[in-house]
């Protein structure tokens, strides 16, 4: 199922570059790439057990269908903590995107979307293929005509309640902590929603 909708992001991408070909108004590819800060949303139970992180990923983008913008990327991150606990992202997703009409010289965008993430939990040592949702706005300006630059804000909720089976037995995590009765329980490990913050500076080439 993951991998079928993974297929579809990506024929989507490949459909919408083929038909903007065939338009009188070809409207530039972009790809690009950006890093920044990864922080877990304050108030949530990702940000009391998890510290801010630098995270950085890719992402290309073209206008289609209509005035909408449609872009496909994904980022990575790896969350650390002052205890045991450590939590890798790599989410891939798919955005609609709309460019304000404004008369400035910075355009600013708005974007939706979806995707999947796969994430590695420690110590309850799971690594999974979570869905996940996406809203971002970005505020940039294009230099020679030929590259963009910007900031990207963006939020992430990763969905582990949906579609994840309970720990089990053989995902015990092994530690020489023996008395941490934690370590040796894997149904102490919780399934939770995760919401991720993230601002990153960005640079993309108009091809």
């Amino acid at each position: 199922m993951k991998k079928s909708i993974l297929n579809l992001l990506l024929f989507l991408c490949l459909y919408s570059y083929a038909t903007r070909i065939h338009s009188e108004e070809l409207s530039p590819l972009e790809l690009g790439f950006f890093l920044g800060a990864s922080n877990p949303v304050p108030g949530t139970d990702a940000s009391r057990v998890l510290d801010s992180s630098l995270g950085m990923g890719m992402f290309g983008r073209i206008q289609w269908p209509w005035i909408l913008y449609t872009e496909l990327g994904a980022n990575y991150t790896t969350y650390l903590s002052t205890t045991e606990r450590r939590l890798t992202t790599v989410p891939v997703y798919a955005s609609l995107g709309y460019k304000l009409p404004l008369d400035l010289p910075i355009s600013v965008f708005l974007k939706a979307g979806g995707g999947y993430a796969y994430t590695v939990a420690r110590p309850a040592n799971t690594a999974t293929w979570n869905p996940m949702s996406v809203l971002g706005t970005e505020f940039s300006f294009v230099a020679g005509k030929k590259v963009r630059i910007g900031i990207r804000l963006d939020y992430q909720r990763i969905y582990e309640t949906i579609g994840t089976e309970k720990p089990i037995q053989n995902q015990i995590y092994t530690s020489p902590y023996e008395q941490d009765t934690r370590l040796t329980d894997p149904y102490y490990y919780k399934l939770k929603d995760a919401d991720f913050f993230h601002f990153n500076l960005m640079l993309t080439l108009l091809l």
